[in-house]
């Protein structure tokens, strides 16, 4: 049968349609608009110009899932729209005006759906997973392949980058700010400040753009496998505020092309949290909230079940 999610995130709105036959899944096409609607929050409420793009959006998307007779919609929104405070409102709207019937997934849900996702690829039986998305970053703790703690954490690379940057890249000072932002957020959550591993799982847009541009970078290292100590030195290149070489630029462009204004403040998100817990490297995982949708609310396995 084909099945097609929805996936409204804090920095992208994206589609993808599945053929799924009893556990097996195929991937039959994607599509994905970058909007940054954790850019459209004015004093936590999504703006009409938000709600809006959404809109026709979506329009869009479920124009195409009519043409083909895709009977099998599923609509969901993560941050962005969890965390506006006037989100009900909101979702309303969208799902009138659309037809797409968009859920709310909170939290929790998401981590677990990263979770679910990505054990399918998971070499290292215990560790931390991190998915940075545009408004809030998602922590899972596992030992033994099973999921002992996760936690929403309220930072996101497009959030952040709103906060505290005032041009497309931001400068040292800005960089240093958006550190202690990220420390500022840890500190409040002594569970997860307090975690320790070796070994990361990363998941998300900008830890994709961030794979690919450490493979850019250090092309004799693992592909997919950040070593967080080049981290730093990472976001020192295109962070420093000082002009890029063409070299450095043809690196960003290639690297991050949708994601030019949140690619540093995610490297520095992801660094804070790995350096925090003792980490060597993170391992960049494709399969995230998607895959586990589909493993969790359509094909039925539980989130501890491999």
């Amino acid at each position: 049968m084909l099945h097609a999610i929805i996936d409204i995130g804090s920095n992208t709105i994206r589609m993808a349609v599945y053929q799924i036959e009893g556990r097996a899944f195929t991937l039959l096409l994607k599509r994905k608009h970058t909007v940054g609607l954790a850019g459209y929050l004015d004093h936590g409420r999504l703006v009409r110009e938000g709600i809006e793009k959404t809109v026709k959006i979506l329009r869009g998307f479920m124009e195409f899932i009519e043409t083909f007779g895709i009977a099998h919609v599923h609509a969901f929104a993560t941050a962005a729209l969890r965390s506006a405070t006037n989100s009900r409102a909101a979702v309303e709207e969208i799902t009138r005006r659309t037809g797409a019937a968009v859920r709310i997934v909170s939290g929790e849900e998401e981590a677990a759906y990263d979770f679910i996702g990505a054990t399918q690829n998971i070499e290292h039986a215990d560790g931390v997973m991190m998915d940075i998305g545009g408004g809030s970053t998602e922590i899972i703790h596992y030992v033994d392949h099973e999921m002992r703690g996760r936690w929403s954490l309220p930072l996101g690379s497009l959030a952040i980058a709103k906060a505290h940057v005032g041009g497309l890249l931001p400068t040292a000072e800005e960089c240093r700010a958006i550190r202690a932002a990220a420390e500022s957020v840890l500190d409040g959550v002594p569970d997860v400040r307090q975690l320790r591993t070796r070994h990361m799982v990363g998941m998300g847009g900008v830890l994709s753009s961030a794979s690919r541009m450490h493979g850019l970078l250090y092309p004799d290292e693992t592909p997919r496998l950040l070593r967080v100590s080049n981290l730093p030195a990472m976001a020192e290149m295109f962070g420093s505020g000082a002009s890029l070489s063409e070299e450095r630029t043809a690196v960003l462009l290639r690297s991050a092309p949708d994601r030019l204004h949140t690619i540093i403040p995610g490297i520095l998100i992801a660094h804070t949290i790995a350096d925090t817990f003792a980490a060597a490297d993170i391992l960049y995982s494709d399969s995230g909230v998607r895959e586990g949708y589909i493993w969790k609310e359509i094909i039925g396995v539980d989130e501890n079940e491999r």
